[in-house]
């Protein structure tokens, strides 16, 4: 019997033994990138109940990179006596954190409907500089970044745009600027544009103040005005002088006569367009200078052709009365040949009250009155265009017309100067719509003497 009781408790304890087995459990399989996290790892022998009655040592073979994101293949094995276990696991490296986008300003200035410009970076811890992958839209009146990863982390960020345009609108006008019309023609208007950053074309936004009466000489101004959605204001202005055309004959006590001396030169034809456009006549002192034809011209358009100096030569013409008078006498031989005419008007080259003929003692208090005995007229200035001073063609118009007064102007330029013929059409409008007339010099208009000094 003893025996019998010894034989079933051995097999019990054999029956028990067999049912011991190896538990291995590895508590780390998955791994956040850039993570310190060692492959932890248990295992023990356990009996059918489940009790763990040894803890064994593992074996681990194979190895993890936790610096990048991937799934690593690592063998885990233990033993004891006559028990062995061995299992494979995928431990997995993973990323779950989300990128960082950051702009450099919360409120972003646009025009409506239109993508402004906004700056922004957007970084992960994994896949360092990603801001070629973000998506941008506007949603609602917000800027919606959004941006992954390469592990499918998302970010989505709002930045509420603020509408705040600041560029002011574009005017242009079509034509001039400055427009000039003939008394009692009608005014048409040329015509503009108006252009708006954010809204396009705007032109039929464009509001005109300003009239012009074309009945009536003078300077009129029209403004053209327009304002986008955010109030922003632009306007530009055309000027428009209505003139009454010089009459053929000069009526009333406010005369300019307009002069031009040392010609005629490579401009002087466009010269005379100017005055042709506003049928104003002038005076022309030649010299040897230009072409005859220019002379022809001038003096077919009606304009006045007078003696200057045929050399310009101060100390020839002023060397004597002989060598003067053989000077202009040249010149008035070249001006029958073209006009079929002499011309009894002259002015003295540097003018009567020059110093530069001081060399001979007296000799423009003599001139002065031979000139007059051999039936010339010789005519001086009171109104200059300081063009030999000056290249400036606003300050040689603005030296004219600062310089007008009621009675007689002789308005002294040369039309050798382009920026002096440049000034002409200004001096004429304004003269024009200031109820002056123009008019040539002849034998018998007003004498301007200078007083003379030699």
């Amino acid at each position: 019997m003893k025996k019998i009781v010894i034989g079933i408790f051995m097999l019990l304890i054999l029956l028990y033994i067999s049912t011991l087995h190896i538990d291995i459990k590895v508590l780390s399989e998955n791994i956040k990138v850039f993570s310190k996290q060692e492959l932890n790892v248990s295992s023990c022998l356990k009996d059918m109940f489940g009790f763990c009655l040894v803890k064994l040592p593992v074996n681990i073979n194979g190895s993890v990179d936790t610096n990048k994101i991937g799934s690593y293949e690592v063998n885990y094995e233990a033993n004891i006596l006559f028990k062995d276990k061995k299992i494979t696991k995928q431990i997995k490296v993973f990323d779950d954190e989300a990128p960082v986008i950051t702009v450099d300003k919360d409120m972003i200035e646009s025009c409506p409907n239109k993508e402004g410009i906004i700056d922004y970076k957007a970084i992960d811890n994994y896949d360092n500089d990603i801001t070629d992958k973000v998506i941008k839209e506007i949603v609602d009146n917000k800027y919606i970044l959004k941006v992954s990863d390469s592990s499918n982390n998302e970010t989505i960020l709002e930045i509420p745009i603020s509408y705040q345009d600041k560029e002011k609108p574009k005017i242009k006008l079509k034509g001039s600027t400055i427009l000039y019309l003939e008394l009692g023609e009608k005014y048409k208007e040329p015509g503009y544009t108006a252009t708006d950053n954010c809204l396009g074309n705007i032109t039929d936004k464009v509001i005109i103040s300003g009239e012009v009466n074309s009945n009536k000489s003078g300077k009129y101004t029209l403004t053209y005005s327009v304002k986008d959605e955010f109030n922003n204001e632009s306007k530009i202005t055309r000027t428009i002088y209505v003139y009454k055309k010089n009459p053929d004959i000069p009526i009333g006590n406010k005369v300019i006569y307009l002069t031009f001396d040392d010609g005629p030169s490579g401009y002087t034809n466009e010269l005379l367009d100017i005055l042709k456009k506003y049928n104003v006549k002038a005076t022309f002192f030649i010299t040897s200078n230009g072409s005859d034809k220019v002379i022809k011209r001038a003096y077919q358009e009606g304009h006045s052709i007078g003696i200057h100096t045929y050399s310009h030569k101060y100390n020839e013409i002023y060397k004597s009365e002989e060598a003067f008078f053989k000077d202009i006498n040249k010149v008035n031989a070249r001006i029958k040949r073209i006009t079929g005419n002499e011309s009894h008007i002259l002015r003295f080259a540097g003018g009567s009250s020059n110093t530069v003929s001081k060399f001979n003692k007296g000799i423009m208090t003599r001139l002065s009155k031979e000139v007059e005995l051999r039936g010339y007229k010789y005519f001086d200035w009171n109104v200059s265009g300081g063009d030999t001073a000056t290249k400036d063609t606003n300050k040689i118009a603005n030296n004219v017309i600062k310089n007008l007064k009621k009675g007689n102007n002789v308005v002294l330029q040369h039309d050798t100067n382009y920026n002096s013929i440049k000034a002409v059409e200004k001096i004429i409008q304004y003269g024009l719509t200031n109820n002056y007339v123009f008019a040539s010099l002849n034998e018998t208009s007003p004498t301007i003497h200078h007083a003379i000094n030699n």
